[in-house]
């Protein structure tokens, strides 16, 4: 693969994910409007929590081992080999989506009440559940072309498929909400995953892949696709089962529980993407290539410059968001249906899962280190103390605390689960140091903490001014910028050498180029 083919996938990936980023939170936005966060939205997320964890054994299957096996059969063999070896496994896949999509349909009441107790609640969630079945057999068909097309270095089609589907649901819900409901969601989610499939077949055509009638349960690639995926599979089963927990207990609290839980993880979820998977996605293949020289200098220096730059990157976020949680959530959502106690249920919810924005990005490059170095066990182990921790926490804290008690335990799981893959990556590596000093740390802190402040008095200087009271979406997107641009001016004049690291990593996250030279871990 060229230079240029890697710039342009690169970089159309990266726009498709900025793209779907801003189109799901206009998503989201309009979902609290039209809906706000009350029994109407639960009832989607509810129904939709069982095609959600059924996917996760396809993405399992198709993220572990499939593009690897494809090219190494297309090379080896043949393309029709490589066609045949695709049509087994989507052949495999379908017919046991189908089964697994049979018996959703045949239980769907009892899994409908496993949400709700009350019948009205059963019907919608059944109602809305009989729609969005029909997704796991699309979505299944999706992810299987998005692997062939990659592998062939085709990135376009599949990066945009999520901006795509995201488009069809604001339409439908915009012009069929007046007379259906919360149910045009699920219509134009289910039209967009047919559409993901139409989309992809012409281009797979035209790159020589074609599909076969072909069905062989005892095919060594199709073992072999299976063996890889499993601890796949585990870590996303045990997420999903994560997502499921949550969404149990919160189907026994007032109405608008699970909006509130869901809204707040998804706006973390912004700032996670560009500021942290950015940073790790353009920092991991450099440590990698350290690891595969066996430069255990450069690796050691990468790994321990890599987490002071997320920390240096995600630390004034963290902060900030959690000062201005309710801002945020009354600038991006508090309009139509989503009133003021919709608000505020959101910003606590919101301001608890804050932790998140820190601790998922350093989280996932440990454990995109540890798959480097083929140790799947102890991410699946991590997965499994984040789940029974939340568990736990739930029982404990939820009939005092309520919704709060969810996002509590959620953040305490996530911190325990990273403190022992962190451990435990420290404790299998002793010759892989992380040195991070206690000076470095207290920089970092005193900055976000003394940009947060700034940001909170220019903001309430800002409304005295004005003569204004409550919340300004203007002035709430001001301050936030402004805390941000204090805060890498107290970094600069502490002499942190990572921002330089960080501002070169992102900006030349598309070239596929070594650096000449590794930045020095600064104490």
């Amino acid at each position: 693969m060229s230079t240029r083919a890697i710039f342009t996938g690169a970089f159309i990936l990266f726009v498709g994910n900025i793209l779907s980023s801003v189109l799901g939170l206009t998503r989201e936005v309009l979902n609290a409007a039209y809906y706000g966060a009350n029994v109407d939205m639960d009832s989607y997320l509810f129904a939709n929590t069982i095609p959600s964890f059924i996917l996760t054994f396809i993405g399992g299957v198709f993220m572990a081992g499939f593009i690897p096996l494809f090219i190494k059969k297309r090379v080896e063999h043949s393309a029709e080999e490589a066609s045949y070896m695709f049509s087994n496994s989507i052949n495999v896949i379908l017919i046991v989506v189908i089964l697994l999509t049979g018996l959703c349909y045949w239980f769907s009441g009892p899994l409908a009440s496993f949400f709700a107790s009350d019948s009205a609640n059963q019907e919608q969630i059944q109602k809305l559940l009989w729609i969005l079945l029909p997704s796991i057999l699309f979505f299944g068909l999706s992810y299987s072309q998005s692997a062939v097309l990659n592998s062939l270095n085709h990135f376009t089609i599949p990066a945009f498929l999520t901006v795509m589907n995201n488009v069809v649901v604001i339409v439908f819900m915009i012009v069929l909400n007046r007379w259906i409901g919360i149910t045009s969601i699920a219509i134009g989610f289910v039209v967009g995953t047919v559409l993901q499939v139409i989309v992809q077949w012409p281009m797979m055509k035209r790159l020589g892949v074609r599909y076969k009638l072909y069905l062989n349960f005892k095919d060594k690639d199709l073992k072999k696709l299976l063996v890889l995926a499993i601890p796949i599979i585990g870590i996303g089963v045990i997420d999903q089962c994560l997502v499921l927990a949550t969404r149990f207990f919160s189907s026994n609290l007032s109405p608008g529980s699970a909006s509130a839980l869901n809204y707040a993880n998804r706006i973390i979820m912004l700032p996670v993407t560009l500021f942290g998977t950015a940073l790790v996605s353009a920092i991991y293949p450099s440590v990698v290539r350290a690891l595969a020289e066996k430069n255990i200098r450069e690796y050691n220096t990468m790994v321990s410059t890599s987490v002071k730059s997320l920390l240096l990157l995600v630390t004034p976020v963290m902060l900030i968001c959690m000062a201005f949680a309710p801002n945020i959530i009354n600038a991006l959502l508090e309009r139509g249906a989503f009133d003021q106690a919709a608000t505020h249920k959101t910003a606590i919810s919101f301001m608890i899962l804050s932790l998140g924005i820190m601790v998922i990005p350093i989280r996932e490059f440990f454990t995109r280190l540890m798959f480097g170095q083929e140790n799947i066990r102890t991410p699946l182990i991590a997965s499994c103390i984040y789940l029974s921790t939340f568990i736990a926490g739930c029982i404990l804290l939820v009939p005092s605390l309520q919704y709060i008690g969810i996002a509590v335990a959620t953040s305490v799981a996530m911190v325990i689960s990273f403190m022992f893959t962190l451990f435990t990556y420290v404790r299998k590596n002793k010759n892989h140091k992380v040195d991070i000093s206690v000076v470095y740390l207290l920089k970092i802190f005193i900055s976000s903490v003394l940009a947060t402040l700034i940001a909170l008095s220019i903001r309430e200087g800002a409304l005295r001014l004005l003569n204004m009271e409550g919340t300004n979406v203007l002035i709430t997107v001001f301050c936030l910028v402004t805390g941000m641009v204090f805060y890498f001016i107290i970094v600069k004049l502490l002499r942190i050498q990572e921002v330089e690291f960080v501002f070169n990593k992102l900006s030349a996250k598309f070239h596929w180029k070594r650096s000449s030279g590794t930045v020095k871990a600064n104490g």
